[in-house]
């Protein structure tokens, strides 16, 4: 018994070692410029792998999830998002696996972005209370487009509609690097996360002067829960808690912020959240970056969690935009209630 102590003594301090030396590593990326932004989703917790690849077999369970986001629904042709993943945890080598497949098509032309991204996280207790997880993810992204489907300014000084490219469709396959690492324990949590770190050209046109690098985008993301009513009762009806939550992500010139809380009595959630930052204005424009006032509802049962979120846009884009509208599903592989790990602690972030 002594033996196993010293031994898992050991394997501790080294495993704290090798977080402080990746996390300083992974600070570096902050000082890449960027270009663009990538999809993002109103209820990024429902899509935890595409937040941060740390949460790679985080949960209990084996878990199946998926989300789609209809954004800007006035605008035609706008953006229009889907992102699939599974993942599990291996016990035995404290590991998490996973695959998370993304697509997001945009405009006429349909802009296409899929992503597929396997993922591997290892999970390490620091002390009782405390516990730390690092997550990477060396992934492939396929960009493509349709010129077939545009109307060029040759075509209609021809009075045609022939297409003026000789390769209507093309698309561009490149490789794609990602990571994270969070810290957590029965009631705060907080993570950091770098995507693109390679910095793939995704240009269509392929090297030389029409190189497009993927910007290396930064998310800052954490949270507290507060447990309202804990009566340990047959009424579970009567279990509330609040949980507030933010997200800061940047690419460069882009920053956006998502701050806000969920409301959960028994398997019911409501949720309220702010995307911008009031306090920052566009260089170009001098506008107030704001962007949207989110309401979210949920169902969180033991094993099938649904929720529906619905934005309101607040910026000059309000009168046409019609907001967004997005829907969330995961699936848990076994009983919650179950199946608990007494060795593994919970993230107390939400699940829905």
């Amino acid at each position: 018994m002594k033996k196993n102590n010293k031994l898992t003594s050991i394997i501790q301090h080294q495993n704290i070692l090798f977080i402080r030396i990746v996390i300083f590593i992974l600070l570096f990326p902050f000082t890449t410029y960027v270009k663009s932004q990538d999809m993002h989703f109103t209820q990024f917790y429902s899509a935890p792998m595409y937040l941060n690849p740390a949460y790679t077999g985080a949960n209990v369970c084996s878990r199946l999830s998926s989300t789609y986001r209809n954004q800007w629904p006035g605008v035609s042709k706008a953006y229009t998002s889907y992102l699939f993943s599974a993942d599990h945890y291996l016990s035995k080598y404290h590991l998490g696996i996973g695959l998370l497949f993304g697509n997001d098509v945009a405009g006429t032309g349909e802009l296409k972005t899929t992503t597929i991204n396997p993922m591997i996280a290892y999970e390490a207790r620091l002390g009782k209370k405390w516990t730390t997880r690092l997550g990477l993810s060396p992934g492939i992204g396929i960009k493509s487009i349709n010129y077939g489907k545009l109307l060029f300014g040759d075509q209609i000084a021809r009075g045609g509609n022939v297409a003026s490219v000789e390769t209507p469709a093309i698309s561009k396959t490149y490789i794609d690097l990602s990571t994270g690492a969070m810290l957590y324990n029965s009631k705060y949590w907080v993570g950091v996360s770098f995507f693109h770190l390679n910095r793939p050209n995704e240009s269509l046109f392929g090297a030389g002067s029409d190189v497009s690098n993927i910007p290396v985008k930064y998310t800052v993301h954490g949270g507290t829960k507060f447990i309202i009513n804990n009566r340990y009762s047959n009424d579970n009806y009567q279990k509330k808690s609040i949980t507030a939550a933010f997200n800061y992500r940047g690419e460069k010139k882009f920053k956006q912020l998502d701050i806000g809380f969920y409301y959960t009595q028994y398997i019911f959630n409501i949720g309220l959240w702010y995307r911008g930052i009031p306090f920052l204005k566009s260089d170009k424009t001098n506008t107030i970056n704001n962007d949207a006032i989110a309401v979210i509802v949920g169902i969180q049962a033991d094993r099938f969690n649904v929720g529906y979120s619905y934005d309101f846009t607040i910026s000059r884009l309000n009168n046409v935009s019609n907001g967004a509208h997005e829907i969330a599903l995961s699936y848990q592989l076994c009983k919650t209630s179950a199946n608990k790990k007494k060795h593994r602690m919970p993230i107390p972030c939400p699940k829905f």
